[in-house]
């Protein structure tokens, strides 16, 4: 089955962006199961040591009108997510430290770049009130071709809930000429816009963002799986990303 039409055949249910309800909302199990890959691997930040817990501390919980979405610091003000979070920019606005009592909430300050609703430009830049990176901290992006198999990580707030870590089994499946990344790892609604990356755990300031997540489809089945546009596409039409690459 071909991405678009299982984009079609998904729509109705793994759309990313979380109606902004209640955060103890949960999807039906035939819902938000569509997005995980088998047994649910995702592990809760808030048991994982604090070497862990510092690389969470650039991504964020995006929260509008519509509903919640996952962010990340690109730079000291500007956050990276789906364009399909999309919303004004005075209704945005993005919690950092969402795992403890110490969260920060930064609001938006202007719309820097937006993609569109195509799938391999489903992303979006904004920049936030203050300079969040000075004391969060930002992640750097790389426009280098992943290779099949690249073990990956992301960070982000399914379901809206407190930041969880989906890093086992997580790896991609392959870089497509259409600039799309397919991926086995773990998300659910509410992860969509979150970075994924090629992590380092000895050296986290080399983590570097590949892609972002922005669609669902994963499953038991090994020929399944999650995608989102890829850096090494997004910086050939994107003239931010293309300032900020590595």
């Amino acid at each position: 089955m071909t991405l678009s039409a299982r984009v079609r055949a998904l729509a109705a249910v793994t759309v990313g962006l979380m109606p902004a309800m209640a955060s103890a909302f949960i999807l039906p199990p035939q819902v938000s199961n569509r997005t995980l890959c088998g047994d649910n691997k995702m592990e809760d930040m808030i048991n994982l040591d604090a070497n862990m817990q510092a690389m969470g501390h650039p991504i964020g919980r995006i929260q509008t009108d519509e509903g919640y979405c996952t962010g990340t610091l690109i730079d000291k003000d500007l956050v990276l997510t789906a364009h399909h979070c999309l919303a004004a920019c005075k209704s945005m606005s993005i919690t950092f430290g969402y795992l403890s009592r110490s969260k920060e909430t930064f609001n938006c300050k202007e719309i820097v770049e937006t993609g569109n609703e195509s799938e391999d430009q489903d992303y979006l830049i904004f920049r936030v009130e203050g300079s969040p990176g000075v004391n969060w901290g930002w992640y750097n992006l790389t426009d280098k071709p992943v290779e099949k198999n690249q073990s990956m990580l992301i960070i982000h707030h399914p379901e809206a809930e407190p930041m969880k870590v989906t890093r086992k089994d997580c790896h991609l499946v392959e870089e497509t000429a259409e600039g799309m990344l397919h991926h086995r790892c773990d998300t659910q609604p509410g992860s969509s816009g979150a970075a994924i990356m090629i992590p380092d755990y000895d050296r986290p300031e080399n983590t570097r963002i590949v892609g972002v997540h922005t669609l669902g489809g994963c499953s038991a089945t090994a020929s399944d799986y999650n995608a989102g546009p890829s850096m090494h596409h997004l910086a050939t039409i994107s003239h931010t990303i293309r300032q900020l690459v590595k």
